[in-house]
């Protein structure tokens, strides 16, 4: 049975340590050698005293062996899947919690809004009120009538009502943020 020498050969490559019996067993193995070198190898590579060394390593016919050496299972089973559940519970549930999730997030933009725009609406007489009457002074019914003849007093107040109407929607675009 080989003794384990890393750490002595460790010591022995940095110059802490000088016993024969590890020397001589250096010089007696091929394996202890090869060790030796490769921790001199890390060494000077740890030291930054590897110049014009060829680090490249060559593990295919290492990992190639390994693979062929390994012994292949022919009684390979396959996962088993877990079958598809024929009830409509789970559906439903989802198709529910979509709904109610949905209704939720309505709910919220609707309060929210609420609260955004009756901060905005604090002092009701400064709020002007929607003008519903339209332009022709009169609501008409809708049906296939001859328009009268307009005067031009009529198209004069037509006219006022319109730009009136204009400079209110541009107050109200400027004091709206």
């Amino acid at each position: 049975m080989m003794k384990e020498y890393s750490q002595d050969l460790s010591s022995l490559i940095d110059n802490e340590f000088d016993d024969q019996e590890i020397i001589d067993a250096v010089l007696e193995d091929v394996e202890l050698q090869q060790q030796f070198s490769r921790y001199q190898l890390i060494g000077d590579v740890l030291r930054e005293e590897s110049d014009g060394l060829d680090l490249r390593v060559d593990v295919t016919d290492s990992v190639m062996a390994a693979i062929a050496g390994e012994m292949q299972d022919d009684n390979v089973v396959p996962l088993a899947t877990p079958e598809k559940q024929d009830t409509n519970v789970v559906p439903f549930m989802k198709r529910f919690g979509q709904y109610a999730i949905a209704a939720s997030v309505a709910g919220v933009v609707v309060v929210s809004s609420l609260i955004v725009n009756q901060d905005d609406a604090t002092d009701a007489s400064s709020t002007p009120v929607l003008n519903t009457v339209p332009f022709g002074g009169a609501a008409a019914p809708v049906s296939l009538q001859a328009t009268p003849a307009q005067t031009e007093n009529d198209i004069k107040e037509r006219n006022e009502r319109l730009e009136a109407l204009m400079k209110d929607h541009q107050l109200q675009l400027q004091t709206k943020p």
